[in-house]
């Protein structure tokens, strides 16, 4: 990803947003790919360098909070109403009426999002690894960590609890090698089962500056330079994110969805992560089905982590599906 293709903007609610661009060719359609935690557009560079030599046109954002767009600190600011609006209006500064959006993790909460509020921008939706999930406008994060644990028999959310917490920034910032070394370590199935989705272990093992093996499918230069981008933004913004699952910030907005908008009409995709332990296949895929009816399933041998653990296979994958799509 070319440095030079990187541009800044400023939204109709005066915030930056810094985004890689490159014009589509040859009548392909344009690709808006949105990262998710803790990450930025560079951990699309695999899917965007094949894509873009494919004549696909790419905006590639970094998400608020992330990299160099705005870093606001109040979690009202990251309402999903308002991200997806501020993703509306780098399509109408680059006066690209229609494209297809695809997400990873958090990327693919606002991927479902922009389903939902702007259906007719887009052509197709692709999720990676986290499915489509409709709004939930019911339950309360006590009642879902209830409900996963009559699902699984355990705990599954718990470190969202931690990032939610007040001043938890700090202290994942304080011992960040720690933080970031659980969040990409080599042995996920295992660890994550037991320091990611239980309560209070995530903050135990940051606190205690415990350290895991990073994964090695991941190159040694992409985690320094990933750190280099996240240690320099700090994490105040990304863990606004969870403030707002966690504490039902979205609730209202969600309500004002019209219950027919929670069907995709679109073609979708859905890439799903064998070995992830968080985002757990089988859920992705039972909700995308639900109300994806025009629908394209493959399941990769990765991780969470899958546009390095699988990045061969998601590009080919992904550029097989596009070719149903063709602009004028």
């Amino acid at each position: 990803m070319n440095p030079a293709n990187y541009k800044d903007f400023t939204t109709a609610r005066g915030l930056n947003y810094h985004y890689y661009f490159s014009a589509a060719k040859d009548a392909k359609p344009t690709l808006i790919l949105m990262h998710g935690f803790p990450s930025t557009s560079y951990d699309w560079h695999n899917q965007a360098t094949y894509l873009q030599e494919h004549g696909y046109g790419l905006i590639v954002p970094d998400m608020l909070g992330y990299g160099g767009t705005a870093k606001p600190i109040d979690p009202l600011q990251y309402k999903f109403s308002l991200i997806t609006k501020d993703l509306i209006d780098i399509l109408d500064a680059e006066k690209i009426e229609h494209c297809i959006a695809i997400g990873h993790d958090w990327g693919s909460i606002i991927a479902a999002r922009l389903a939902n509020y702007y259906p007719d921008r887009f052509e197709g939706f692709a999720f990676l690894d986290v499915g489509y999930f409709p709004p939930d406008t019911e339950r309360t994060f006590d009642q879902i960590v209830a409900l996963s644990r009559q699902i699984f028999g355990r705990d599954h959310v718990g470190y969202q609890a931690f990032f939610a917490e007040p001043g938890a920034h700090v202290l994942c910032e304080k011992n960040f090698d720690s933080f970031y070394s659980l969040v990409h370590c080599n042995n996920a199935e295992t660890l994550w089962l037991d320091f990611i989705s239980p309560l209070g272990e995530t903050k135990k093992w940051v606190e205690q500056n415990k350290q895991a093996e990073l994964s090695p499918r991941i190159p040694a230069e992409d985690h320094a330079y990933r750190k280099q981008i996240l240690q320099k933004g700090g994490l105040e913004g990304p863990f606004c994110w969870y403030k707002v699952s966690v504490n039902m910030i979205n609730r209202e907005d969600d309500k004002l969805i019209p219950l027919p908008a929670y069907m995709v009409e679109k073609p979708v995709f859905l890439a799903l992560a064998e070995k992830d332990t968080v985002a757990v296949p089988f859920m992705s895929k039972t909700s995308t089905e639900k109300c994806c009816k025009n629908l394209t399933t493959k399941s990769f041998s990765g991780g969470h982590w899958l546009l390095w653990d699988n990045k061969d296979e998601i590009n080919a994958e992904l550029a097989a599906w596009l070719e149903i799509f063709k602009f004028a």
